[in-house]
């Protein structure tokens, strides 16, 4: 599993700072597959995304899966999400041994449907990584910006007095999850220096599917940035963005 920075809802802080360990910051899986998870609400109808409430089928589905990943366990905040090929599991696991650098892991499993039952397909064990101490901050599940189910997951971590938090968005594609986004929406430097340091919180708003979405930062400044989407990605418009990172 690889690492990734800690953070706080479907926003967070970030800005400049100095030398910090080889490791920092966890690198993301790239690519696609890929992935790595509570955004606004759409402006029209999502696609149909959870079936978690139906406590037989989750159940089901958890009878065909592995019960951990290596040292990772599963928190029990499993969903069962129908997509528009097919079922998947999705479950968020922790290591409750990890040192500060060790992420936290959402786990996919994509499934087929026989009769009440499932069957397993494929395994994506490490479809979202993020955090710190083998944990990330939240996740979800939204319909609101592709037209396929997208993971949104938060987390983030302090290096040297640097606080910094990513939210990450990795859509449900039938080859596999895939990391659509990675944005910063927490950075706070106030403990690396005895001055006042800076800190922003980003906030994603105005989402319009398959288009792009704006995230508003507020802290030591306010401004906002647009992402928009360029091929397979959500991209930011105009350049590099203002948080320049530590």
């Amino acid at each position: 599993m690889r690492r990734v920075v800690a953070a706080g809802v479907v926003l967070a802080l970030l800005s400049g700072c100095n030398a910090l360990p080889e490791d920092y910051p966890p690198k993301h899986k790239k690519g696609e597959p890929v992935a790595k998870a509570t955004p606004a609400a759409a402006p029209s109808p999502v696609p149909t995304t959870v079936a978690a409430d139906n406590l037989a089928r989750l159940a089901a589905a958890r009878a065909v899966v592995p019960g951990k990943i290596d040292s990772y366990v599963f928190d029990g905040d499993d969903q069962l999400v129908d997509t528009p090929f097919g079922p998947v599991l999705l479950r968020h696991g922790h290591n409750p041994d990890a040192g500060h650098s060790e992420p936290g892991v959402i786990a996919a499993y994509y499934l087929r449907a026989e009769g009440d039952r499932f069957a397993l397909v494929t395994s994506y064990p490490d479809a979202a990584v993020s955090g710190s101490f083998g944990n990330l901050t939240r996740w979800s599940v939204s319909g609101a910006f592709t037209d396929l189910p997208v993971i949104v997951v938060e987390g983030g971590g302090t290096w040297q007095g640097c606080t910094v938090g990513l939210t990450d968005l990795i859509e449900l594609r039938p080859i596999g999850p895939a990391s659509i986004a990675s944005i910063t929406t927490t950075f706070d430097t106030s403990g690396m220096t005895e001055a006042e340091g800076e800190a922003y919180s980003g906030t994603i708003t105005d989402v319009r599917r398959d288009s792009g979405f704006t995230v508003r930062y507020k802290g030591t400044d306010s401004f906002a940035e647009r992402y928009v989407r360029r091929g397979n990605r959500f991209v930011l418009a105009g350049g590099e963005s203002r948080i320049t990172g530590c």
